[in-house]
């Protein structure tokens, strides 16, 4: 049995990333429009062959096939003879998938991307209210009811869709299968000795939602129809196999896993710039911890006389992130001397010149709003991260001895940093601890599309940090929240890999298998004096592997700053204006 799948007839839907380039599509979304993953559920539900329609000969070719895929997008158009193509291959008993996009035509009225002239897409995708009170806003992810009575509903209560488009039929066959209100948003016909099957948006088979409801059971039941006019029980057992025990990995990525090795745009060398950066830093500037807000406006000002270079890369990284979730900044210029370790990172360091506070400053103000917490080192903005003896075990940034495992930066909190800045003052003795990241794109490529379904439901609780007042260790204390949120294409992530739970099986088994392929795909540097290492906190977790402490005064230094990209939303956080957040928890 063979089901060809026409691509002739779009720019958005690819079978293999990068064979079209929109202009609006950068590496990160390989995913948008993506079918490749198509051949194996053909596979699974019907044991067929997926092949590609020949463009040359694309109405003579549909005699070789049982079934077809036929994705459109509002650049679609098809000629008479293609369109009397496929009337004939419906009347002589073939199937036909028709699906849409999410997005609806450039003018409204425009003539229908749909194959067959009777069959018309809405112009705008269907909404349902959001459920907050008071609001306006027309949520278009929908989980709705499967309408029973078809063979293509075998097994299914409901279904997810993305940005779904109402489907019109002039000829009045379309049974419904999914609506909302008076809308079909897809529907199944009879024509001739064939079966059509139209979806308004086929966006909800794609991979972020693949996994979610019963899509995948959805799609095999419906090319088991199309292909042989029947659907049996075994498609149940096939989606699951679509859903969990494949990752469907759509980019490549590099299997070095020391980042000072890998080329790329997460890595800028500051060192040929030296005696300009050394020009700014050690210009007369005031007091950081006395007279802050002067400091970190000369510090952002200063900023924009760096190298083109290295604001470019700083830019780029905060328009569109890597893949990695990390940039590194390697070789800045430091602070002639090094003063001691400090024994109580809480405490305001001591120094003669102020290097580290003006990278900090420098880069945190390129990127949004640096700014402190009131319950993490007494509220200072440039914060000391060094270990102590009493916290050598403990689940803090003062650790040594364990590993702190892989975090979101205060996943708990109403205002998470978006990045964290981590500069580098002096490292450990031995050279070994290794700053650890694991970023969300990387991450998505080894996870199935079941797990990936459950990680966006708010099924999670993470526990609040012990700099917090919780007590050390303790699970699932903090707000219920989901851990992959956003766009569906390029998520953020909030994970926390030792104060997070599920709260059903199902969502642990997706946490651990979440903790397993940040494992997997983990990539790390080891900082050296003068190195800046700046985390997205909405793109990566990050982790510290243990390290040998000697508490002598010439142990491991970082200092640390937290940005937020606007500081609009902490504002009443934050008394008179200042840059400490003073939530408070109840725990």
């Amino acid at each position: 049995m063979r089901v060809g799948i026409d691509l002739n007839h779009s720019t958005q839907w690819v079978t293999v990333p990068g064979d079209k380039t929109l202009a609006d599509r950068s590496e990160e979304y390989a995913e948008f429009g993506y079918l490749g993953h198509l051949a194996d559920v053909v596979r699974e539900s019907c044991g067929a062959h997926l092949s590609l329609l020949d463009e040359g000969s694309w109405a003579q070719s549909l005699a070789e096939f049982d079934a077809l895929i036929l994705p459109v997008d509002s650049a679609s158009r098809w000629s008479a003879e293609e369109t009397s193509g496929i009337r004939r291959f419906l009347r002589r008993g073939g199937g036909v998938l028709v699906f849409g996009d999410g997005d609806p035509p450039v003018s409204p009225g425009q003539a229908s991307p749909l194959p067959l002239p009777h069959l018309r897409l809405g112009d705008e995708a269907i909404g349902i209210p959001c459920h907050e009170p008071e609001s306006h806003v027309l949520v278009q992810d929908l989980v709705l009811d499967v309408q029973q009575g078809h063979p293509v509903t075998r097994g299914l209560t409901q279904v997810f869709l993305h940005r779904p488009r109402e489907i019109t039929d002039d000829g009045a066959a379309l049974v419904p299968i999914v609506r909302r209100g008076e809308a079909t948003l897809i529907g199944v016909a009879r024509h001739g000795e064939g079966r059509l099957a139209v979806v308004g948006n086929g966006e909800m088979f794609s991979l972020p939602f693949l996994g979610r409801e019963s899509n995948a059971a959805l799609l095999l039941n419906l090319l088991q129809w199309l292909a042989k006019g029947t659907v049996t029980c075994a498609t149940g057992y096939a989606a699951r196999d679509v859903t969990t025990r494949h990752p469907h990995p759509t980019r490549a990525f590099a299997d070095e896993e020391d980042l000072e090795h890998v080329p790329g745009p997460h890595r800028v060398d500051a060192r040929p710039f030296e005696t300009l950066l050394s020009d700014l830093a050690f210009r007369r500037l005031p007091h950081p911890y006395e007279d802050e807000s002067t400091f970190l406006t000369e510090a952002e000002l200063a900023y924009h006389e760096m190298p083109r270079q290295m604001r470019h890369a700083v830019s780029r990284f905060r328009l569109r992130s890597n893949d990695y979730g990390v940039l590194l900044i390697k070789g800045l210029p430091r602070d002639p001397v090094t003063p001691r370790t400090p024994a109580d990172p809480g405490a305001r360091a001591e120094k003669e010149t102020w290097l580290s506070e003006f990278w900090l400053a420098a880069f945190g103000g390129a990127l949004g709003f640096p700014f402190a917490y009131h319950q993490e080192k007494r509220g200072q903005l440039f914060q000391n991260v060094a270990p102590t003896r009493h916290n050598a075990m403990k689940l803090s940034s003062e650790s040594s001895a364990l590993l702190l495992d892989f975090h979101t930066e205060t996943a708990f909190h109403p205002h998470v940093p978006d990045y964290v800045l981590l500069y580098c003052l002096r490292p450990d003795h031995e050279r070994v601890a290794r700053t650890i990241g694991a970023g969300v794109r990387m991450v998505l490529s080894q996870l199935s599309l079941r797990d990936r379904g459950l990680l966006f439901e708010p099924l999670y609780r993470t526990g609040i940090d012990y700099s917090f007042g919780s007590v050390n260790g303790l699970q699932g204390n903090g707000p219920l929240l989901p851990v992959l949120s956003g766009d569906p294409y390029d998520p953020y992530l909030t994970f926390d890999l030792d104060l997070m739970t599920g709260l059903t099986a199902d969502a642990l088994a997706a946490l651990r298998n979440l903790a397993a392929a940040t494992r997997k795909v983990q990539r790390w540097v080891r900082l050296d004096a003068g190195d800046l290492l700046i985390v997205d906190n909405r793109k990566a977790v990050h982790a510290r592997s243990e390290f040998t402490a000697r508490y002598d005064g010439l142990d491991r230094w970082l200092q640390r700053t937290c940005v937020l990209r606007s500081p609009f939303d902490s504002a009443e956080h934050r008394r008179l204006g200042g840059r400490v957040v003073e939530t408070r928890f109840t725990v």
